[in-house]
């Protein structure tokens, strides 16, 4: 079992059926309907306990105010774990506050479980690829249809992973710093 810190953040209509619409085509089985588009702030932990996480987590999110994002861009990114290649949307706007928010997450009980190997892309995945030049060539044609999503970060989320299972929500916690 495992333990992993989501944002899901608050999309409009429209923006949500398109994030859904290439989540569905290019990430067929990867993605757990059940979460959606969202922000990983946190990537899966086994070392904290969840009573622990929770008082981390609820610090956090207090000392946190909320804040807008707009998502402008698709980026190809090499999987550091397969020869796959994501395809990610990333922030401009909001961007800082969610690397802040990321940081502020990793430290105390979670210090230990940032791993300073891999870099942490603020995003939401749109897809998963085995070819990088069709990743590159779908974020190029994304890009060029200029996208412009705008939402809100208002919440994190702690969730348990269980082989086999779906996740389950543990709670949530607002912005409210």
């Amino acid at each position: 079992m495992s333990l992993v810190i989501l944002s899901r953040p608050v999309w409009a209509a429209s923006d949500r059926a398109w994030l859904k619409a290439l989540r569905d085509r290019h990430g067929g089985a990867y993605f757990d309907p059940s979460l959606g588009p969202h922000l990983t702030l946190v990537f899966p932990v086994e070392e904290v306990d969840e009573s622990t996480a929770v008082s981390h987590v609820h610090a956090a999110a207090s000392d946190t105010p909320p804040f807008e994002a707009a998502f402008r861009a698709v980026l190809p990114v090499k999987d550091d774990f397969s020869n796959d290649t994501f395809l990610y949307l990333v922030p401009d706007q909001g961007l800082s506050g969610i690397v802040r928010l990321h940081d502020r997450l990793y430290t105390g009980p979670l210090a230990e479980a940032l791993r300073l190997d891999i870099a942490y892309i603020p995003h939401v995945t749109l897809g998963r690829f085995s070819s990088a030049r069709i990743a590159k060539a779908l974020a190029d044609d994304l890009n060029a249809q200029d996208p412009a999503l705008t939402t809100r970060v208002e919440t994190v989320e702690l969730f348990r992973l269980k082989q086999g299972a779906p996740p389950h929500r543990i709670a949530e916690f607002v912005l409210d710093g």
